[in-house]
């Protein structure tokens, strides 16, 4: 089963990196730039083939990918001045190559999501990180869902399982965990009425259930809750755009989450928080070994998700990545002689060692995050 999990991880990871790659590269060549290599995963290459100008590689290992676009990425005055090089093309055709991989990342999340998004009848659900979190488009309902249940507890007595969906107790709507765990405390020795979606046969139930008095190892019911938001497109118009409207609103619980990520940091004046939420190609893994295990769907849902979350991290404004690129190119329209190509390269340099240095870490802290979800079965 390792094996297998090994391979749909490469996969996975080859095709988003493909995609982002895929889209540097048609946005050269729709600007007229010349692509001298273009590969998948990092050498030693174990396949070349050069058609046309460019040659086409897959690397041993799969965990990357780059282009070589002529005169992005060295200095060269005599290729600077050729006309099918980076550097002899004006100010939007710089932005459109350095984003083109976003762009293309965003879009690819934009069909897996139109996909899932009419299949499911238009509405689906995610877990939230953040109970108060409002996505910004579509109609949304919260409720709180069971991550796990004791057993011999009230809850596994009554037949609720992990991943049902709690919707109300005695009639009134439970739109959080909070507001439940409230009210089911305060009817401890009371018989409730607990409205539940059994996510198994996708049915609602209803169960009587007693909670006990709490004890420091367990609550009134013996379970452990998250939150979920459940989200809808109705109108004629968000089924038409669902597709994109879901992607932005996945883009925007990304960076609400990042920013909340990094406040938390500040304030705690701690990097735990910043530290224990970064994930590399360790933590990919793991977390593909534990989705191939939900069903297609979810691997097909996370194959966008990392998509997404591929296009936003290379926004960020670190140097060597798409979003720091972006930037230097307004800062060169502006004062070519101070920002340099020179100090742009310097700067590319210092930039990739800091993230090498950076991935080592993560993959190091991945492997003892999550070696049981790894090695477990």
């Amino acid at each position: 089963m390792f094996i297998v999990d090994l391979l749909i991880f490469v996969f996975i990871l080859g095709l988003v990196v493909l995609v982002h790659e895929l889209g540097h590269f048609l946005a050269a060549k729709i600007s007229k730039v010349k692509v001298e290599e273009f590969g998948i995963g990092f050498p030693p290459k174990i396949w070349r083939k050069k058609i046309g100008e460019t040659e086409y590689s897959i690397g041993a290992i799969p965990l990357g990918g780059y282009n070589k676009i002529y005169g992005m990425d060295e200095l060269d005055e005599e290729k600077d001045k050729d006309p099918k090089s980076y550097e002899s093309k004006g100010i939007f055709a710089k932005m459109f190559i350095t984003l083109g991989g976003v762009i293309t990342g965003l879009l690819f999340a934009v069909a897996i999501f139109y996909f899932l998004v009419i299949g499911s009848g238009f509405q689906t659900s995610q877990v939230l990180i953040n109970s108060n979190f409002k996505f910004p488009l579509g109609t949304q309902e919260n409720h709180p869902f069971i991550v796990g249940v004791d057993s011999g507890s009230p809850a596994a007595a009554a037949g609720i399982q992990s991943k049902d969906v709690i919707l109300s107790v005695n009639g009134q709507n439970m739109a959080n965990a909070d507001q439940f765990i409230a009210e089911v405390s305060a009817n401890v020795g009371k018989d409730i009425s607990v409205s539940y979606l059994d996510v198994n046969v996708n049915q609602v139930k209803t169960a009587d259930i007693v909670p006990r008095a709490p004890t420091a190892d367990a609550g009134p019911l013996g379970v452990s809750l998250g939150d979920m938001a459940f989200i809808k497109y109705q109108t004629i118009t968000d089924k038409i755009l669902c597709g994109f409207m879901h992607t932005f609103n996945f883009v925007d619980y990304s960076f609400v989450a990042l920013g909340d990520i990094v406040v938390n940091s500040i304030q705690t004046k701690s990097t735990e928080p910043l530290a224990s939420s970064l994930t590399g190609p360790v933590g990919i893994f793991a977390i593909t070994k534990v989705v191939t295990k939900e069903g297609i769907i979810p691997v097909i849902n996370f194959v966008a998700l990392l998509s997404i979350a591929l296009a936003i991290s290379n926004l960020l404004p670190l140097p060597a990545l798409d979003g720091a690129k972006f930037i230097y190119i307004i800062l060169q329209s502006i004062n070519k002689r101070v920002f340099s190509k020179a100090l742009e390269m310097k700067i590319e340099q210092a930039g990739l060692a800091f993230l090498i240095l950076l991935a080592i870490a993560i993959i190091f802290k991945d492997f003892f995050q999550f070696k049981s979800i790894i090695f477990g079965s």
